[in-house]
């Protein structure tokens, strides 16, 4: 078509990218092993699941040894996922520009800290009855939940984001609902988990796109 003709289509740019930011303090090695941590925090929380359900059909020593093991593991991966979660929100700050995920961040870690230390002290106490402990561990899901899906929320809203990264707000949400809610408390584990693949592609993903700009310039 002719350049003046009305009916043509438009000649422009009807969405900007956003432009590759400088990410100083950051490398692709940096990002890959934080990928492959992520990886290895969503495979540890379903090898931590799996045992705890294998557990009902071994003897009661036995169960006493996995209580124990599964309780440091599981420290380990809420402190695994809180420094990746840091290191998340350093990322996605600096590469998209991102607002707005300090507090939601901020907010998750602290709780996931006070929930993982009561975990670790008196997990087994915590829902054989309904005391002082169990009410206050349940309020922390709750308040849990809700940072999460704040924290999801603010992802949503990052401009011209990785697919995956999208995904994973999208999956934060369902995780952070099913934990305010209680009653799903028991499912959140499933969106958890697929949260952790997902934080994992965005790290992979930002490698990449550092390594290609590495080769450009």
């Amino acid at each position: 078509m002719q350049p003046d003709n009305p009916y043509s289509a438009p000649q422009v740019e009807l969405i900007d990218d956003l432009p590759v930011r400088q990410l100083p303090g950051w490398s692709v090695r940096q990002l890959q092993v934080l990928g492959w941590l992520a990886l290895m925090s969503a495979l540890g929380s379903a090898l931590m699941l799996g045992v705890i359900f294998a557990s009902s059909w071994l003897g009661q020593a036995e169960v006493g040894q996995v209580e124990r093991y599964t309780r440091w593991l599981g420290l380990l991966l809420m402190l695994l996922g809180n420094y990746l979660l840091i290191r998340l929100k350093s990322f996605i700050e600096q590469r998209f520009a991102a607002q707005g995920l300090s507090w939601p961040v901020w907010i998750v870690v602290a709780l996931a800290l006070v929930s993982g230390v009561m975990d670790f002290m008196v997990g087994d106490q915590l829902f054989k009855t309904l005391s002082v402990l169990t009410i206050a561990y349940l309020g922390l899901m709750v308040l849990m939940g809700l940072g999460i899906t704040w924290f999801g929320i603010r992802l949503l809203k990052v401009r011209l984001a990785y697919a995956s990264l999208r995904t994973m707000a999208w999956l934060s949400i369902a995780s952070g609902v099913m934990f305010a809610s209680v009653l799903f408390l028991p499912l959140a584990i499933v969106p958890a988990l697929a949260v952790c693949v997902a934080q994992g592609l965005v790290f992979f993903r930002g490698a990449n796109e550092l390594r290609e700009r590495q080769a450009v310039e």
